[in-house]
């Protein structure tokens, strides 16, 4: 009774501290966008774009503190090395939880330049979130359904020519896009839907990818494979992390480079056939990530019977591993 109270007690005193810190820089970075828009020279929009990231680097850096203070969570993170904060980067990732992109900003936080993904263009209207987003200058894409392009076929493409104009708009800077191929979180109901031949991952997609390497590929330094794992689950939730229930995150980070291994050149890229290279070379990373999830998990198992657990499993059978290495929230 009296952990249940201590767990209820940290979980409020959490969640408030997370709506207070996003309130708080979102709407500091909200106010930059009017300030920013209302003279149209580059030199006065560029810093006002520079004030906008410094605020949204205070927001990154006071959800690194709160992760440290409030869970005990064994970060075992490896590829940060050789990173530029002054380079051009498109990360790519699978996607298993609402806590990827948290985990992605933290980790990658003053290694590489600030994390952007493409956001839906109705966003942009949202007032506030519209105004923040506009302000730190997230790439836009806009989406249509199926029944829409079925009624007007016309509209086929025009998702990936919105988000072509708007990468083209971050040329000539340092900027990291973040993509998650798959399109969705994962789930075991999502890959038998699917027929995904992968165990822990979905199909990817290569539309979004190819118009960003086509888009940036001249000023790309690298493009970042992430691997991401949480030990014991599939895909957790907020409620998990809540209740202490994802004790390790595993991250492994592959550097590569375009024309190099299974990666096409900037020309195959960019020539006719340049979507079906792109999507052969996701499905060959996809093909190695699968079988590194797969190694990650199991060495996780093999060492939870060498280990007495310190905590109680979850519904995603998580593990009971508890070493802490925070992630820096410096």
């Amino acid at each position: 009774m009296i952990l249940l109270l201590k767990n209820l007690i940290r979980i409020s005193i959490f969640v408030f501290l997370i709506f207070l810190n996003t309130s708080f820089h979102g709407t500091l970075v909200s106010l930059c966008a009017p300030v920013k828009l209302v003279i149209p020279i580059h030199a006065w929009r560029k810093l006002w774009g520079r004030i906008s990231y410094w605020i949204a680097g205070g927001f990154i850096i006071t959800n690194n503190f709160l992760l440290k203070t409030f869970f005990q969570i064994d970060w075992d993170i490896e590829g940060l090395d050789n990173l530029s904060p002054d380079g051009t980067y498109l990360v790519i990732s699978n996607h298993l939880s609402l806590l990827d992109i948290p985990v992605a900003q933290g980790m990658f936080y003053r290694q590489i330049p600030f994390l952007r993904f493409f956001i839906k263009q109705e966003l942009v209207w949202v007032p506030f979130l519209g105004q923040a987003l506009w302000a730190l200058e997230y790439p836009t894409m806009k989406r249509y359904s199926k029944e829409t392009l079925i009624k007007n076929p016309e509209l086929r493409g025009k998702d990936l020519e919105t988000a072509q104009r708007s990468c083209e708009k971050l040329l000539g800077r340092p900027v990291t896009i973040l993509n998650y191929p798959e399109g969705t979180r994962f789930t075991h109901a999502k890959k038998a839907k699917t027929k995904s031949s992968f165990n822990h991952l979905l199909k990817p997609r290569a539309g979004g990818i190819h118009t960003v390497l086509s888009s940036l590929g001249d000023q790309l330094t690298a493009i970042l494979n992430v691997t991401l794992v949480y030990p014991g689950h599939s895909s957790p939730n907020l409620a998990d992390l809540m209740q202490g229930r994802v004790p390790r995150i595993v991250v492994r980070i592959e550097a590569l480079k375009l024309g190099k291994g299974v990666v096409p050149s900037l020309e195959e890229i960019r020539g006719k056939g340049g979507s079906l290279a792109v999507r052969k070379c996701l499905f060959e990373l996809w093909k190695e990530k699968d079988s590194l999830i797969s190694k990650i998990q199991n060495e996780s198992q093999m060492k939870l019977k060498t280990i007495q657990p310190t905590s109680e499993p979850s519904s995603t059978d998580s593990l009971g591993v508890n070493n802490t290495t925070p992630l820096s929230s410096e």
